[in-house]
């Protein structure tokens, strides 16, 4: 037990291995909505809750007939992705976990881990000791420093201190919301709003700062400390003459608590944390635009359902921050979670000391932790106070901070920022991080920056497809417009060219309809966003063919009768100038002129009929359309 020096008042800091937590601490306390089972037992190397498993069935199943299987007293919805939390009356992990992954009706069923907070080594206080933000080669904890270790953030205050407008959710022990270095930085709730956790429906009122999943209400009071420490690296208040700044002077920050007062708890009270904060954004919106998800917090193996709800979160738009582990051990071969899940919105955070060498205790992993930042005598906010402390946890909230940082300049995706952060490093630990570096919020800001002009598209065509239409095609060469306006001028290089059209990013192609025949007309493209537009294409010139002529026939005579002997005559074809024509028989005994069965514009049609010497008949002729009827008497009789 280490004592940590607050103010007036001394502090104490529990931190537990688990072999203590076994020892020590074989049950938890019971609270309202928290584990009402609260043994603990081991599962494959890991702590769990004594039969208790998470579960998700599958689309057709039936919950009752699964939980009657499990001989479940305890059967509710775990976060937003379809698991449950089930405790068996009679089972153990192991023999629930065999049972149910062999009914037909389970998708997954895996253990609930007990998960615990990092550890703080206290040291006296003083804000010259914030190296982490600026590292001028100061002595800390008797060794000294190496200018420049540090985040930037003195840099990066140039730019920007910070802001309001993007919440950070700390997953952790909670939050001293009065802590006067805190309070101006703590998210409240705008307004009164209803979430479902865990099948429960809770209100929570206006000005509420977060949730405790432990006992299922609104209130995230911090009963540990953690969280506060890692909350005030996020953002304890800047340039207020008191205490010590934080990476952002002005921050909101949610308290999500689901680790009680000794640093633990239950991954499914971690999972419902999550799901809060995810309902809190959807039902607030810009009230509670969470963002970022700090999580210094390690324990357990894989699980699916953990994965499922950081899938959600990203889903969400939430970057999900995590610490790498302190058992100086490679996560490539031995994952920690959890920072180990390969979802697209994790960054899993290793830390380093005041000379930028990876800490002693620091997990690591070139493969799977991908940047490090300062974890080592950390000077933070906690319980009425400030303190110091050395871990992982206290790496990962420099990364959250300069997360947030980041957002309050740039307007980045979950992806964008995840770049944002992991392009603009510090190398200084190659070999040990997929990125080599240390994070720098300097670095991070100035590459983002405000959004850029897109580039220029590229081989702009011009076709016409008809007398009154030119199609255009070109290529895309950036990847950042909000769409491309088209101008056209009339004729062979024109200069007098307007506006005609727009279209969405990412469209390559245009079908300009209307137009005059037999004109020419010139064309170009440029893309556009809110930063302003690109250059110019090249330009691209078309010319519509003549408009086809109008073609009306007429024929006359419609028709003619004749005798029986041999005979014929001639039909006169009126018709514009181009325009075809043919003349077909559709009776064996009349026959066309081979020299007058087609033509263009007007003329005639020259036909005969042989010698009918039986019945009267009819037949026709079929020119330019029109029919042209013979009808030719008969003799009665054979010669």
């Amino acid at each position: 037990m280490k004592r940590i020096y607050g103010g007036k008042l001394p502090l104490f800091w529990i931190a537990l291995s688990i072999a203590a937590l076994l020892i020590a601490q074989p049950t938890l306390g019971q609270a309202p909505g928290g584990p009402r089972n609260p043994r603990v037992e081991a599962f494959a190397g890991h702590v769990v809750g004594a039969g208790q498993v998470l579960v998700k069935l599958r689309a057709h199943a039936q919950p009752g007939q699964v939980a009657q299987e499990a001989d479940a007293d305890r059967d509710e919805p775990v976060g937003g992705v379809g698991a449950r939390l089930m405790h068996s009356r009679s089972h153990d992990t192991a023999t629930l976990i065999a049972k149910l992954a062999r009914h037909p009706d389970v998708e997954y069923v895996e253990p609930n881990f007990l998960v615990q907070a990092g550890q703080i080594v206290p040291a006296d206080p003083s804000f010259p000791s914030l190296w982490a933000l600026q590292n001028t080669g100061q002595a800390i904890g008797g060794t000294a420093g190496v200018p420049g270790a540090d985040i930037g953030a003195s840099l990066a205050w140039g730019t920007s201190t910070g802001g309001r407008a993007n919440v950070v959710a700390v997953v952790d022990t909670g939050i001293d919301y009065t802590h006067p270095d805190l309070a101006p930085n703590v998210w409240s709730a705008p307004a009164s709003f209803t979430v479902t956790i865990g099948g429960q429906t809770i209100t929570c009122v206006a000005g509420t700062h977060g949730f405790n999943a432990i006992t299922k209400t609104c209130d995230p009071r911090d009963d540990n400390n953690h969280g506060t420490h890692v909350s005030g690296t996020i953002g304890a208040v800047g340039n207020n003459a008191v205490g010590v700044v934080g990476v952002n002077w002005a921050a909101s920050i949610m308290g999500v608590k689901f680790l009680d007062a000794t640093g633990n708890g239950y991954l499914s009270d971690a999972i419902n944390a999550i799901e809060f904060a995810i309902q809190a954004k959807a039902r607030l919106g810009a009230g509670a635009n969470v963002r970022v998800l700090s999580n210094s917090w390690t324990g357990g193996g894989f699980s699916q359902a953990l994965l499922d709800e950081i899938n959600q979160a990203n889903a969400s738009d939430m970057l999900f921050v995590a610490s790498a582990g302190n058992s100086a051990s490679n996560n490539d071969t031995s994952p920690t979670y959890p920072a180990s899940y390969a979802a697209p919105n994790v960054i899993s955070v290793a830390a380093t000391d005041n000379r930028d060498y990876l800490a002693s205790f620091s997990n690591y992993g070139r493969n799977s932790v991908h940047l490090g930042a300062p974890g080592v005598n950390v000077l933070s906010t906690v319980r009425g106070g400030y303190g110091y402390g050395s871990g992982t946890s206290m790496a990962a909230p420099h990364v959250s901070g300069a997360a947030a940082l980041t957002l309050s300049v740039c307007n980045l995706t979950t992806a964008g920022l995840k770049s944002a952060l992991l392009n603009n490093v510090d190398v200084v630990l190659l070999g040990w991080t997929v990125t080599g570096g240390r994070v720098s919020a300097d670095r991070a800001l100035n590459g983002c920056t405000a959004p850029l002009p897109p580039a220029a598209p590229g081989g702009l065509t011009a076709a016409a497809a008809a007398s009154s239409q030119v199609n255009l095609a070109w290529s895309d060469n950036s990847s950042n417009e909000d769409g491309f306006a088209i101008e056209r001028c009339q004729g062979s290089g024109c200069s007098n060219f307007a506006s005609i059209a727009t279209v969405n990013p990412g469209v390559t192609s245009f079908v300009n309809n209307g137009l005059a025949a037999n004109t020419t007309y010139s064309y170009r493209i440029r893309a556009y966003n809110t930063a302003g537009n690109s250059g110019y294409s090249n330009s691209a010139t078309a010319t519509t063919p003549s408009a086809p002529t109008s073609c009306g026939y007429s024929i006359s005579p419609q028709g003619v009768s004749l005798p029986a002997p041999n005979g014929g005559g001639t039909v006169s074809v009126t018709a514009a100038a181009g325009c075809a024509w043919t003349a077909t028989s559709t009776a064996s005994w009349i026959s066309v002129s081979s020299s007058t069965a087609s033509g263009t514009g007007s003329g005639s049609v020259n036909y005969s009929v042989s010698r009918n010497n039986g019945a009267s008949r009819t037949g026709t002729i079929s020119v330019a359309g029109k029919t042209f009827t013979v009808t030719q008497a008969g003799t009665g009789k054979k010669k």
